[in-house]
């Protein structure tokens, strides 16, 4: 029966946790071996294999000082002959005869003072009963040269193909659900244990919501479940929960930690990655909707190299943009790109494979049969890949857009057809307009350049025509400054004619690209020649242009804002020349000669500058300005023969002095700035470079002492790989390394859905399959699911639904005192396994159980609030931290923002990873400091306080249904009388408490209470809510 405990004092109350299930194991127990027997005589002999039992003992525990490296007392335990020829003082293995031979002596401390290993962990009782039989039995040692690397090259059991054996038989079959159930009582069996009794349906339900969504059972679910008397009922709740949307939050955190994601780069900057969600994003939709593991993998490795290859097909390859990005000042960028390849190599071998390929990267694998070259052949894949960033909005983003866009549209067409309903009356308005205009021509002088300059470095070479021309340096932004010394008096404008030239693009007379320009500024001061050193600014009234772009009238030229500008970007075609006229508010010029200095700014963008240019003078009367050239030649000619291009140019020209036209045009100007922008999300992903570096072997792992060129290539110890083409590619690793032929990865990946279903897999070293990795507990049975899973498609569902429904999943996690010391770490399964939540998991239990969690799937990071003065612990300032507002704050630890340099304190305290490298397995550490945060953090203390007001509108009238209401939120079942009884004692103490001091009940019950409830009140109900929340029963998964 479970229990209740508290420990209050005052409202204080600390939590602990229990890690019963989880400690340093010892070596793993091979099959045909009992949990935790003695030494084995000739009477109990266990099959032993060399290579599966024999040498990764040796590995671990012996070559250190018996090795290639070292060979104390003349032994050597690595090669056959040395170890069987033995020690300066003579052979030390007795095939056949383990009580006489020497080594067996030495590790049982049969010769007292000189146990071996000397230092370091000691042999078990499982090591020494294995080297004992594996003697006796004959001391087979398969032949291996003697400059082979520790591991031998084939037959490791992690090498081999899977075999799939039949379901065994069993004496109990009644308890078998599935054929999971046969391999693992099958060993029950034959070790004389029974398994435990199956949970109760209030264990169940919170069992698999944890597992499969990570999320507390609802009091109803419960109750729905518990009550369901259907024989399905259990089937149909698994199938519930694969099917929520949160079940791709939920498995998803655990594929991150092998992703190693994060939402900053990392090292001394830390830049923030915008848009790092998105590949996060296409993982949860991804395990979703069930995308099998195969195709999943290859997407990942390769998705912009699958065919037809889509924009969510790209954005899967995030998964190798996560690695770290080192922006700091100094840095050689070709060595971090180099190490984020190496990142990337050692990654996949880890995550796919489960080796640790990265010991291969200085020297050839110490232990397992990589060899240097083989590292950078799978270096290689890689090395050809280059990062790039694309656009990747969201269907619903994408949908909004067209919606909007739609919307925009039909009523730009609405604004449009006034104006054109509008254009006859003003056609007719400006035929009497027309005849009333003065056309005589303005006199324009053009000015002779004195001197001139490029701010920018561009070189400026004056023209027979008295024009300017640019050439040379193109820098991103110019000014140029013009010098002109003239008799002219009474000046009353100034016109720049940009002028077109063969040598500019598209012939200018723009310098950019297509032609264009943009001037930002022109400004004229003038002086004195006598004086040159006084000058006094010319002001303009107006600004006229032949033509100006839309968004850049010329007006923008002289009002003083470098954001504004004139732009002329072409309206018939690239290469036309045209002119701007700047008329002055008062007459310019001096009666003894002037000094004009022009100045052409153009700041506005990379390389609009002008190209070639003209600068004239005219003493007109203003009011033959107020004409453009074109529209004055355009009025003198007949109406019967003018060109279309004409007519509209004149009814485009009179609208800008019409105010029904200017009023239509303005709605419509305004309208179109007003478009719907399409939605900015991108994405980080990996392409190919089209000019890939050669691949070379890195002498010692330094990328500066190239060695040997290598192809890409895989491991000689797996089955051959098969290129498409010529030269293989990221996506024929890829279908490689989900071959069915390879013995790794479907090993690898039921392995870890086991551990996050028990605790810990049926290999503990979840990231170590090869040789210094431990043994597979029930071999048969992990041979079984891996073949399982490839021929049920890879479904990562199907081999979670098979998993949870079998009976094993379902025992009770009741530690048994039969096994406490025979099988402590609970390897044989005869129960399930109990452990502490993850990080994430356990702030989304606070917040579920309080009411506050948002549930919303996917979208960006958010910030939580962050404890004071930790954001300042990022270097020099560099980490922003936006605080979240609203109920964002209250969405699941899987989308809190990951600041590498500065994660948030309360995951990093309950053990998340740091991100920098993938990690495979998580470690689960028990500290006082857990406990204080879950008592102290300021947001667990306000999902009390909202599981007290919870408590109090939703749990009925009395004490005694509020507290069951409130066990059962946050333990999801019946509390006991005992428990019941309490939880009344403790709230009964607290509201007395409260109400003799009314300000600590105002403090700890919040901002709010519910109508018609006393602080008082609202605070003792708040101190019960922190009192469960930190049981130990509410922070485990059992």
């Amino acid at each position: 029966m479970k229990r209740l405990f508290f420990c209050c004092l005052c409202v204080c109350v600390v939590g602990s946790f229990s890690l019963a299930d989880e400690q340093a194991p010892p070596a793993p127990v091979a099959e045909g071996a009992s949990a935790a027997s003695p030494p084995s005589s000739q009477g109990d002999v266990p099959s032993v294999d060399f290579e599966r039992d024999i040498r990764p003992i040796f590995a671990t525990h012996c070559v250190g000082c018996h090795g290639p490296e070292k060979q104390k007392a003349g032994l050597r335990l690595d090669v056959k002959d040395d170890a069987l020829r033995g020690s300066d003082s003579g052979p030390v293995i007795q095939p056949g005869e383990a009580v006489h031979s020497k080594l067996v002596a030495l590790i049982t401390e049969a010769e007292p003072g000189k146990v071996m290993p000397p230092n370091g962990a000691p042999l078990t009782a499982d090591h020494v009963k294995l080297i004992t039989a594996w003697i006796d039995a004959g001391a087979t040692w398969p032949d291996t040269p003697p400059a082979q690397d520790t591991a031998p090259k084939s037959d490791h059991w992690a090498f081999k193909a899977p075999i799939r054996s039949n379901p065994p038989a069993v004496n109990d079959s009644a308890w078998i659900r599935n054929p999971i159930d046969a391999f693992i009582l099958a060993r029950l069996e034959k070790e004389g244990i029974k398994p435990s009794s199956e949970a109760d349906r209030y264990t169940l339900i919170r069992r698999l919501s944890l597992d499969l969504i990570g999320l507390p059972p609802l009091p109803e679910e419960v109750d729905a479940f518990v009550n369901d008397p259907s024989p399905y009922a259990y089937e149909a709740l698994v199938n519930r929960l694969l099917a929520s949307p949160h079940f791709g939050e939920r498995w998803g955190r655990h594929w991150l930690d092998e992703a190693r994601y994060a939402d900053s780069d990392g090292f001394e900057k830390d830049t923030v990655r915008p848009y790092a969600w998105r590949y996060r994003n296409w993982v949860i939709d991804a395990l979703n909707r069930d995308l099998p593991f195969d195709q999943f993998t290859v997407l990942q490795l390769a998705g912009d190299l699958v065919p037809g290859s889509t924009t969510e097909d790209k954005v899967a390859t995030g998964f190798h943009r996560n690695t770290l990005t080192n922006k700091e000042g100094g840095v050689d960028p070709e060595q971090f790109r180099v190490e984020q390849v190496v990142d990337r190599t050692n990654t996949t071998g880890a995550v796919f494979l489960g080796l640790t390929v990265a010991c291969a990267q200085c020297h050839s694998h110490k232990y397992d049969p990589i060899s240097q070259k083989e590292y950078y052949q799978l270096y290689a894949f890689f090395n050809t890949g280059m990062e790039k960033d694309i656009p990747a909005p969201l269907d619903p983003e994408v949908e909004a857009y067209k919606q909007a866009k739609a919307s925009h549209e039909a009523r730009q067409a609405e604004l449009q057809k006034a104006i054109d309903a509008y254009k006859p009356e003003l056609e007719a308005s400006m035929n009497a307009w027309a005849a009333k205009q003065d056309l005589t021509d303005p006199e324009w002088l053009p000015l002779k350049p004195a001197g001139f300059i490029s701010t920018g470095g561009a070189t400026l070479t004056k023209q027979e025509d008295d024009s300017i021309l640019v050439s040379g340096q193109q820098p991103a932004r110019d000014a140029y400054t013009v010098n002109v010394t003239t008799d002219l008096t009474g000046v009353t404008a100034f016109r720049l004619e940009t002028l077109t030239d063969a040598s500019l693009p598209q012939n200018g007379p723009g310098r950019a690209a297509d032609g264009n320009l943009v001037l930002t500024g022109f400004s004229v001061k003038a002086a004195r020649p006598k004086d040159p050193g006084t000058t006094e600014p010319v002001p303009f009234a107006q600004a006229i242009a032949s033509y100006s772009q839309d968004g850049f009238d010329v007006a923008g030229a002289i009002d003083d804002n470098r954001k504004s500008g004139w732009a002329i970007a072409p309206r018939d075609g690239a290469g036309v020349s045209q002119s701007a006229v700047f008329a002055t508010v008062n007459d310019a010029g001096f009666s003894e000669g002037t000094i004009f200095t022009f100045t052409l700014d153009q700041q506005y963008q990379e390389n609009y500058t002008i190209g070639r240019f003209r600068i004239s003078a005219t003493r007109s009367p203003r009011n033959l300005l107020q004409l453009p050239d074109e529209v004055r030649v355009a009025l003198k000619t007949a109406p019967e023969q003018r060109t279309d291009a004409q007519k509209s140019m004149l009814l485009e020209y009179y609208g800008t002095l019409d105010s029904r036209m200017r009023e239509l045009k303005a709605a419509l100007d305004a309208h179109i700035k007003a478009a719907p922008q399409q939605p900015a999300t991108q994405a980080q992903t990996i392409a190919e470079n089209p000019t890939p570096p050669e691949t070379h072997i890195h002498i010692r792992g330094d990328f500066l002492r190239p060695g040997d060129a290598v192809q890409a290539g895989t491991f000689s110890i797996l089955p051959p790989l098969k290129p498409r083409g010529e030269k293989a590619d990221r996506l024929d690793l890829a279908r490689w390394l989900v071959d069915p032929a390879n013995p790794l990865t479907a090993r690898v990946t039921v392995n870890r859905m086991w551990d996050h279903l028990f605790g810990r897999g049926l290999v503990f070293t979840s990231n170590d399959f090869g040789t210094r990795g431990e043994l597979p507990s029930h071999p048969e049975l992990l041979d079984w699911l891996a073949t399982e899973f490839i021929a049920r498609g890879w479904s990562m569902k199907d081999m979670i639904r098979l998993i949870v429904t079998s009976a094993t999943y379902r025992q009770s996690s009741n530690i048994r005192e039969d096994l406490v010391d025979r099988d402590p770490l609970n390897v044989l399964l005869a129960r399930q396994g109990r452990f502490r939540n993850e990080a994430e998991i356990s702030r989304d239990l606070f917040l579920a159980a309080s009411g506050l969690l948002n549930p919303a799937v996917g979208g960006p990071s958010v910030r939580p609030p962050l404890p004071k003065g930790v954001a300042e612990l990022g270097y020099a300032g560099s980490v922003r931290w936006p605080e979240s507002q609203g109920n964002d704050k209250y969405r699941r630890g899987l989308y809190i923002f990951f600041q590498r340099t500065v994660p948030y304190p309360m995951l990093m305290t309950f053990d998340c990873p740091d991100s920098n490298v993938t990690c495979i397995r998580r470690t689960r550490s028990n500290t006082p400091l857990q406990a204080l945060t879950l008592l102290n953090d300021p947001v667990f203390n306000e999902c009390a306080q909202a599981l007290g007001r919870r408590i109090l509108t939703r749990g009925g009238c009395d004490p005694g249904q509020r507290l069951n209401y409130a066990f059962r939120v946050c333990l999801s079942r019946e509390p006991s009388d005992a428990e019941l009884g309490e939880l009344e004692k403790l709230l009964a103490d607290q509201r007395a408490a409260f109400e003799q001091n009314p300000a600590s009940a105002s403090e700890a019950a919040g901002s709010s209470c519910p109508d018609g409830t006393t602080s008082a009140e609202a605070a003792a109900y708040t101190a019960v809510a922190r009192v469960l929340m930190n049981l130990d029963e509410f922070t485990s998964r059992e």
